[in-house]
């Protein structure tokens, strides 16, 4: 067990989006292991990274074999298993969800501390600040409406990150001027009749959508957002809050400003 002050030294991760800000902040020779979503391509923006390294499926008995002096955790991680490791002495950090930018920032910085890389953390902040302002409207620009939709017509409201870039990249949440809270369902025939301007696809920029299932290729759907009018986000870049939500941002930036080229007379 290492001494309090000491940099830990082996680190294990539990939870998707602790694997990825233990990837993007700690040597790859410090991490001990990363939970099994890790090298999930859909899922994780640094799966390219995670490669080779061990993989847990967030038990206790898998975990205290590779002694680690530092667990990352999430707030849904097991009860049990937190509770096991702790007992066991070994210091967990649990994190939370992110919903904004600020709470990324707040986040990136914490885990840096606990993992002794703050000048890292604050390198990784400056960056992805850095990609935010390019990616910010110039001021009068009109919003256009984006709705993120997945199957079943699951979206994301107002107080989510998916609301946050879009608001980041000078854009306005349909579902959120719809008047939803959070994440929840919108009726495929209201937005039919009154489509978005943009309609997100999980997919990569000059390859098919993915994981949309056949909802949005609905022939409502289809006439009234037009292929032209549904750019790639993958849902991998915010599924959690870090520095490559940037990227999501950027993406978004890029389809407003194409809009904006074919909306010229």
């Amino acid at each position: 067990m290492a001494k309090a002050d000491a940099v830990p030294s082996r680190i294990v991760s539990l939870n998707l989006c602790t694997d990825q800000l233990l990837l993007t902040l700690a040597p790859r020779e410090r991490i001990a292991g990363l939970s099994f979503l890790a090298t999930d391509p859909g899922l994780s923006a640094l799966a390219a990274e995670a490669a080779g390294l061990p993989l847990l499926r967030g038990q206790a008995e898998e975990v205290l074999p590779l002694q680690p002096d530092l667990v990352l955790a999430g707030q849904y991680t097991a009860r049990p298993t937190v509770a096991l490791l702790r007992a066991h002495g070994i210091t967990v950090v649990e994190v939370g969800l992110t919903a904004d930018f600020a709470a990324i920032r707040q986040q990136i910085r914490s885990v840096a501390a606990a993992l002794g890389t703050m000048e890292r953390g604050e390198a990784v902040i400056a960056a992805m600040d850095q990609a935010l302002d390019q990616a910010r409207p110039s001021p009068g620009r009109i919003r256009p409406r984006v709705l993120a939709l997945a199957p079943g017509a699951f979206t994301a409201g107002s107080g989510t990150l998916y609301d946050a870039a879009m608001q980041a990249a000078g854009m306005e949440n349909y579902a959120a001027a719809k008047g939803l809270v959070g994440y929840g369902y919108l009726a495929l025939e209201s937005i039919a009749a009154d489509p978005p301007d943009l309609l997100l696809m999980d997919g990569d920029e000059g390859q098919a959508p993915s994981l949309n299932g056949q909802l949005l290729n609905h022939p409502a759907l289809t006439h009234a957002v037009p292929a032209t009018r549904r750019p790639a986000v993958p849902a991998r870049l915010w599924a959690c809050g870090g520095p490559f939500t940037a990227e999501a941002v950027r993406r978004l930036a890029a389809a407003r400003d194409l809009l904006a080229t074919e909306a010229r007379p």
